[in-house]
């Protein structure tokens, strides 16, 4: 694919298409009828689109069909065969295409894949950029896995990050202090609402990835771990209260130490 990929836009102007996703493509609604497959594909075997079909007709094309422009009035596939099949097995009269040239499809592609290289990049827009790739280029995730580089459970993984709720993912990218990994425990959480107060708990740096995967078995965000503990004792109440970390019993005794020779200083 990136030798083919590579031919197509060799020679070409400079791209200003955005690797991560925020370019504007010319969206337009189609005919049905002025669209062609692309007698090149090599995909033959489209495999079923019953399920696909009923997608369709009960949400409508959600992914728009790459087409590029054959003449003033016919259009080739560039990628979306299958939907293309669906629409065509519903009778549908147009679909919404998004319109691009071989080159500029080509020169996307190998953006998105150079892009996936960079060191900085957050794992949720690699995530993004991996679900971008196989929608628009009609990519399982295995080809998906050989074209950048990695493994099929490494890409299997990364996608489940957009399973995250879409507060949680906008909260996500100002984040610098959580882990790849932590993430990919909240994000195999059963429920939206567990994943939100897993990643609360997170924010606050009190979710590790065991408690994550706990949390995860049982359905249950970990508890907050006491950062006090409260001593009664005859003539006075007593709270020590840590500024970070747990309130474990040797902790309070070694402050009460500290406190108590403190103190005997301020008297002599």
């Amino acid at each position: 694919m990136m030798e083919r990929l590579a031919r197509q836009a060799a020679g070409t102007k400079g791209s200003t298409l955005d690797p991560i996703g925020r370019d504007l493509p010319r969206l337009v609604t189609v005919p049905l009828k002025a669209i062609e497959p692309d007698p090149a594909q090599p995909r033959k075997d489209l495999g079923t689109i019953q399920d696909l079909a009923l997608s369709i007709r009960a949400h409508g094309l959600l992914q728009p069909i790459i087409v590029e422009a054959v003449d003033a009035d016919r259009f080739r596939i560039l990628a979306g065969e299958r939907r293309f099949a669906a629409c065509r097995e519903l009778q549908l009269e147009s679909v919404p295409c998004i319109v691009r040239t071989t080159a500029e499809h080509s020169r996307l592609a190998l953006q998105l894949i150079e892009n996936l290289h960079r060191k900085d990049l957050h794992p949720l827009e690699v995530a993004q950029a991996y679900q971008r790739l196989m929608e628009e280029f009609g990519l399982t995730q295995r080809e998906l896995a050989q074209e950048v580089g990695k493994s099929l459970s490494s890409v299997n993984e990364t996608l489940r990050l957009l399973n995250l709720p879409p507060e949680v993912q906008a909260d996500v990218r100002t984040s610098e202090q959580t882990s790849k990994a932590v993430l990919l425990e909240i994000s195999k959480a059963p429920e939206p609402e567990t994943q939100r107060e897993m990643w609360q708990q997170a924010r606050e740096g009190k979710l590790t990835t065991r408690t994550a995967r706990k949390a995860k078995r049982t359905g249950n965000p970990p508890k907050p771990r006491p950062q006090s503990m409260t001593i009664e004792l005859e003539e006075a109440t007593v709270t020590v209260r840590f500024k970070s970390g747990e309130a474990t019993s040797e902790r309070v005794r070694v402050v009460l130490a500290t406190a108590r020779a403190q103190a005997s200083d301020l008297r002599e």
